[in-house]
């Protein structure tokens, strides 16, 4: 079901071809490289290329420069370049040296800039003082501080320096909150006022000492606002030189960085590489159906040979799955893989999750307005964020509406269409009875899944006697079968001899599977080592199995329990924007609607998805295989490792 055969080919040539056969048959092609050192060790001895990667180092620096001028990541031609190494060494060299160069002198401008507009603030309050600042903050017999001081101190504040003579304080100017000054003490008191003013919260500005004080603050500031135009302008012109760079240099360093991903990539598929003496040897998966002219294309190349391996031959190595199939199985397989991948030979559980999640959904959320609204907003979701999950939102809407027009329910009103009301009458226990016998029938599927897969896998316990191969299936239909005619027909089937052979022997099969199978495949050790042991470990392995056949069926009236919520929650919707002339507040009913599709949708998909992950993949699908992946570049993603 949608997975592709597979066959292994075996690719080998003269060593110093290697790169030629990477290049041609292995990198940007359908095909899954393996290690094959690892393969080919047990037969001969395979030795293993170089590691270290010439290409690595340089493209790091080509994607630094490609970050540095902001250009994201893209592939552009360059076979008609001639690259090598010194060449794309040269280029990146004298690119980022121009960077570098723009960066320093931008970062250098910043800074100065930024010192200058702290220089600028401090000398503001200051710049009614018509003295040289050279002069005050050079004074031998005075010390000199200038600060401010909150507006609510400075009455007591000038109320302890006013009675002493050693000191005054001089107001330089003031905004909404605080008092700036310049504050004037002889060296002998300069602690004690110090204290004084620190006590009633002055703050001190230090002017910066870096700066030349030519003249008086205001003199001074003019000359820091001519400064830092200065710088301003300075940077936005190595802006523009740093945007012309990019213009200019753009699409060349982005044909550099092109050539280095792809031999970077190639000289890395190297390490699933080896040789002996002077061939190399590559190994990998590729399409059966692309196997044969894959092979005669290798051959057209002087020196190469390539071998087919059905993968039914492999025996070490298990092979990778790729996964085809049709748009409803590619939007589901995000769930299917959260699970696990498929393993090779397995069903592909993608077509069955992807109706079976749907109708389940549309079963458990049956409203044809918010089923449609989830649609809406589902496929707004892909088409604007690209989110997987919108398109299993679109799916799971166009059930919930399907089933919503078998209910009569939309947005919540019952009195609008006709259907099956499931809060009328005898309907609510009808509506659990009809979500175990779906569970059932998913059930039974599953079972024969997990036949198919035994058969694919040649597992002749898996076939017959495990509890979902043919035994675990006869015995749930027979008790199925035989439930549905007592309460249908009232009739009892249960008789002595159907029991005893749809019921009895099935169980018999499961619970003696070991030695049966060993039966079956013709081992004269069929016998158990311990008879009592035996005995001990089949009872509560088959008593186990009883109760998950139980626990299972029993789970999926949770699919039937949700549909009546559903329509009980929105009768409490309508109850509580019922209006006192009998009508309904319709902003209640919108907000009610809101509510319930935002908390039920998110209860559902996760509902359902435990349905499937825990009774029903568990019965057929293990999840433990290997994705296909060729190794194909994607220029605009960033390189591992780098």
């Amino acid at each position: 079901m949608s997975v592709e055969k597979l066959v292994l080919a075996t690719l080998s040539g003269p060593v110093d071809m290697i790169d030629t056969a990477i290049q041609c048959f292995v990198i940007n092609r359908d095909f899954h490289p393996i290690n094959a050192v690892e393969a080919m060790g047990k037969v001969k001895v395979i030795n293993s290329f170089d590691a270290n990667n010439p290409y690595k180092g340089l493209l790091q620096e080509a994607c630094r420069l490609l970050e540095e001028l902001e250009i994201p990541l893209d592939y552009r031609p360059f076979e008609q370049e001639n690259l090598d190494i010194p060449a794309c060494e040269e280029y990146l060299s004298k690119i980022a040296s121009e960077i570098s160069s723009l960066r320093k002198e931008r970062e250098e401008r910043a800074k100065l800039a930024e010192r200058d507009e702290a220089i600028f603030h401090q000398l503001d309050h200051i710049k009614g003082v018509k003295e040289r600042l050279s002069d005050l903050l050079n004074m031998r017999y005075v010390k000199f501080r200038y600060g401010r001081i909150p507006r609510n101190h400075l009455r007591e504040c000038l109320g302890e320096l006013s009675p002493r003579d050693d000191v005054f304080f001089i107001d330089t100017g003031e905004d909404e909150n605080w008092v700036y000054g310049m504050c004037f003490a002889l060296p002998s008191s300069s602690d004690l006022v110090d204290a004084i003013l620190g006590s009633m919260g002055f703050q001190r500005i230090r002017l910066d000492k870096d700066i030349q004080f030519a003249g008086t603050a205001e003199e001074t500031a003019e000359k820091i606002l001519r400064e830092i135009d200065g710088a301003r302008s300075r940077i936005e012109e190595i802006d523009r030189q740093i945007a012309q760079l990019k213009e200019k240099e753009g699409e060349t360093l982005l044909r550099h960085y092109s050539w280095l991903r792809y031999m970077s990539e190639c000289y890395d598929i190297r390490s699933y590489a080896g040789y002996r003496r002077k061939n190399f040897f590559i190994l990998g998966w590729l399409p059966a159906s692309e196997a044969e002219d894959f092979a005669e294309e290798c051959k057209s190349i002087e020196g190469f040979t390539c071998i087919l391996t059905d993968a039914r031959e492999v025996e070490d190595y298990e092979p990778p799955v790729k996964l085809g199939g049709n748009l409803l199985q590619k939007i589901y397989a995000p769930f299917v893989e959260m699970f696990g991948v498929p393993r090779y030979g397995e069903v592909d559980p993608r077509m069955f999750m992807a109706l079976a999640y749907s109708v389940l959904f549309g079963i458990m959320f049956g409203d044809v307005g918010q089923g449609a609204v989830l649609a809406i907003l589902g496929y707004v979701f892909w088409k604007t964020k690209r989110m997987w999950l919108g398109r299993v939102l679109v799916c799971a809407g166009i059930c919930s509406v399907a089933m919503g027009f078998v209910y009569g329910n939309i947005f919540g009103y019952e009195d609008i269409l006709p259907g099956f009301k499931v809060l009328e009458g005898e309907n609510t226990m009808r509506m659990l009875l009809v979500s175990v016998a779906i569970g059932v029938v998913l059930l039974l599927i599953c079972m024969a899944l997990n036949i198919i897969n035994g058969i694919r896998q040649r597992d002749i316990k898996k076939i017959f006697f495990s509890p979902n191969g043919l035994a675990g299936f006869v015995m749930y239909l027979s008790i199925a079968v035989a439930v549905v005619v007592l309460f249908a027909f009232d009739k009892n089937i249960f008789t002595p001899l159907y029991i005893i052979v749809f019921i009895v022997l099935p169980l018999f099969a499961i619970f003696a599977a070991e030695p049966l199978t060993k039966l079956c495949r013709g081992e004269k050790d069929w016998l158990p080592e311990s008879i009592g042991m035996f005995f001990v470990e089949g009872f509560f392995e088959l008593f186990e199995t009883v109760l998950a056949y139980v626990s299972n069926t029993v789970s999926f009236l949770r699919v039937g329990a949700f549909a009546i919520s559903h329509a009980g929650m929105m009768m409490v919707v309508f109850l509580l924007a019922k209006t006192a002339n009998g009508g309904n507040n319709i902003i209640a009913v919108i907000i009610g609607n809101i509510i319930v599709m935002g908390i039920e949708a998110v209860l559902v998909c996760i509902q359902v998805m435990r349905l499937h992950f825990y009774e029903m993949f568990g019965r057929f699908y293990t999840g433990g295989g290997q994705k296909f992946s060729p190794k194909i570049i994607d220029y605009r993603s960033m390189p591992a490792n780098v």
